[in-house]
């Protein structure tokens, strides 16, 4: 992760020497996980120690674990509401409010985490619906998970059929709809709950990126694995409360602007990437695990069957005044 902290380093290299008469300001972070989250660790840890290094009267402190309020679906409201002047969460956790960016998780629109940030950074770019999702905050980063793949405890999947009735744990609407239009039942569920929903049985398994194989140790209540389908992935976010954001002196929003942004967007999604090359050559190695591709046909008829659940979201979503036709053309023409 050297080369992804040094990044954010450079990027703020640039304000260094800058003369500032600005007052203190503090700044806290509210982020669900903990300490050793690929994202607190290398994210926001060497974002607080580019800023802080600079001795401008900008103190950022880093809040983990919950410990500015818990439960993960509520991370955007608390920036919102300004328990925290800076929050980092998944869109998908409040759906409802995000239809138009949750697009991003429809089958075939990415490949990978840094080509789905891109794709939604254009969208965020381009189209005003998906700009109106944010208007309550500040925002300073946008980014998409990596891709991510169908784990369980009991039962190894070889076939969409497999799917048939099994439990999987779902962080969205639409990742929910997805999974249900491939036979399963969707129950939605914030990862820090899934463990737990793993060892007791609540779930069978889940669709999820490899990155929680660590991070959240779902390798100790999981043992088969399939990829293959192209499902889309969680968009994430970092935004600020609008009224921190006010209050910033010019210099000191200067510094946040050049260190945040689409640089933070493609640094999340960098990271990403990074933990899915090594959650996916942890299971290969592993001989406790068992990791699939789904033969070919299989995942033909999976994207036959997600194709047909896009028709049926754009239709619904066209009706209730999102443009999904035009949205998700912008984000499958970002990548072209």
């Amino acid at each position: 992760m050297t080369g992804l902290k040094s990044s954010i380093a450079m990027a703020a290299a640039a304000v260094l020497a800058m003369p500032f008469t600005a007052s203190a300001a503090d700044i806290k972070i509210a982020s669900f996980p903990g300490p050793k989250h690929p994202i607190n660790a290398h994210l926001f840890e060497p974002w607080m120690a580019t800023i802080n290094g600079m001795n401008k009267g900008l103190d950022v402190k880093l809040y983990v674990a919950g410990k500015l309020g818990k439960g993960p679906a509520k991370q955007f409201k608390r920036a919102v509401d300004g328990v925290a002047d800076v929050s980092f969460g998944l869109q998908g956790y409040t759906s409802k409010q995000f239809r138009a960016t949750t697009l991003v998780e429809l089958a075939n629109v990415m490949t990978n985490a840094v080509d789905g940030t891109k794709r939604l950074q254009t969208a965020y770019a381009k189209s005003a619906a998906v700009r109106k999702e944010y208007e309550k905050v500040h925002v300073l980063g946008i980014w998409t998970i990596d891709v991510p793949i169908l784990m369980t405890k009991d039962k190894p999947i070889k076939s969409i059929a497999d799917l048939k009735g099994l439990k999987l744990r779902t962080p969205s609407q639409m990742s929910a709809r997805s999974i249900s239009a491939l036979g399963a039942v969707p129950v939605p569920m914030p990862i820090t709950k899934l463990y737990n929903a793993l060892a007791r049985g609540t779930v069978d398994g889940v669709l999820v990126s490899p990155t929680v194989l660590h991070s959240f140790k779902i390798k100790e209540v999981t043992r088969y694995f399939a990829s293959g389908i192209p499902f889309g992935s969680s968009p994430m976010f970092i935004v600020m409360n609008k009224k921190s954001w006010n209050k910033l002196s010019p210099a000191h929003k200067d510094i946040v602007n050049k260190t945040s942004g689409i640089k933070m967007g493609l640094t999340g999604g960098k990271i990403y990437d990074s933990e899915h090359q090594k959650g996916m050559a942890f299971l290969a190695g592993s001989k406790a695990h068992n990791l699939v591709r789904l033969p070919d046909a299989e995942v033909r008829k999976a994207i036959g069957l997600l194709s047909d659940l896009e028709k049926t979201v754009v239709r619904e979503w066209e009706k209730q005044g999102v443009p999904a036709t035009e949205i998700l053309k912008i984000m499958r023409a970002a990548g072209a």
